[in-house]
């Protein structure tokens, strides 16, 4: 996929990005600057020199807080302005925004801002994200705190509960350079100062232990899917009953009987969150990402279970169809 497609598709993802987080809370009005931020994005997007990109992208920063820092500011609509995704929690405890920006050079940057309600002072606060994903050497295992972020433009949001204890799970995309992309499922809490933490040991299963965000790398011109929603799916079990051995004829000669088998199947329906598993195309290219496709054989999977995502691998029902659309609708790749 060259830059320009892959600038395309970014377009197109962004198009919905807040449709439903809309449908969940109707917010009272539009931002106060939206006509100047879907100015300032269509130069992120469009302007000739990356130089103009990034000056167009900073005032983009500024005018968005300014109006985040409005008392009124959770109830600000931000649906017109396509080159932002919202997601906002349905405990109103957040809203999360995050964008990229596209460069020359064919590498995206990711930034993000929140705003998380603290119960200290009983008002929303503003908090900056900086994505240091370039400076991590092993991002999956690092908790990020103090507005550290492993940069995505998120699309989908899932909240779980365990033990009283309220698990905000987010899926996103990062755009990477021209070679490869990532997708990104983390963890998102809160400390006792209601900042947010980034990370968390939740994730099981062979290859995922250890794990406090899963990054998901792949080539720039593969389609990958991950995304949660309601599958349906078969599950087969098969038991073996052990059988004696028996004279069958006059010779005396033995015959084994094979054991017996009992097949069991079972449908169930859940919400998942579903995803390829990524391999290289030809083994000696292991680890040089830009190679990897998903291994279309098997369905893999995570279900939320006693405060844990854990993985398996199901076969999905012929007419298993998603229940639940992931809640932005179009997914980049």
């Amino acid at each position: 996929m060259n830059f320009a497609l892959k600038s395309f598709f970014c377009v197109l993802f962004f198009l919905t990005a807040l449709y439903s987080t809309a449908q969940k809370k109707p917010d009272v009005v539009q931002a106060p600057s939206t006509d100047s931020l879907k100015m300032l994005s269509e130069k992120m997007f469009n302007a000739p020199t990356d130089m103009a990109r990034y000056e167009a992208n900073d005032f983009f920063i500024k005018v968005l807080k300014n109006d985040l820092f409005n008392p009124n500011s959770y109830y600000f609509a931000f649906d017109s302005i396509k080159a932002l995704s919202v997601l906002s929690s349905s405990d109103s405890k957040f809203k999360i925004f995050t964008w990229t920006l596209p460069l020359k050079t064919d590498c995206f940057e990711t930034f993000g801002l929140m705003l998380v309600f603290s119960n200290k002072s009983s008002t929303y606060k503003v908090i900056e994200l900086n994505d240091i994903s370039s400076e991590l050497v092993n991002p999956e295992k690092e908790i990020l705190k103090k507005g550290q972020w492993f940069g995505a433009v998120y699309f989908q949001l899932i909240e779980k509960k365990f033990k009283g204890d309220k698990y905000y799970s987010l899926i996103g995309w990062n755009g990477a350079n021209a070679l490869i992309q990532y997708k990104v499922i983390d963890v998102l809490m809160f400390d006792r100062n209601d900042d947010p933490v980034f990370g968390k040991l939740i994730f099981r299963g062979k290859g995922y232990y250890g794990s406090k965000r899963l990054i998901f790398r792949y080539g720039d011109k593969v389609t990958m899917k991950l995304r949660y929603e309601t599958m349906t799916y078969t599950v087969v079990k098969t038991k073996e009953r052990k059988r004696h051995n028996a004279r069958i004829n006059t010779n005396n000669d033995e015959a084994l009987r094979s054991n017996r088998k009992k097949v069991k199947s079972k449908t169930s329906t859940e919400e998942l969150i579903m995803f390829d598993l990524l391999v290289p195309m030809r083994p000696e290219l292991e680890g040089q990402y830009q190679y990897y496709m998903p291994l279309s054989e098997t369905a893999n999977a995570f279900y939320f279970d006693e405060g844990k995502w854990i993985h398996k691998q199901i076969k999905t029902t012929d007419d298993s169809t998603s229940i639940k659309e992931p809640v932005n609708g179009l997914l980049p790749n």
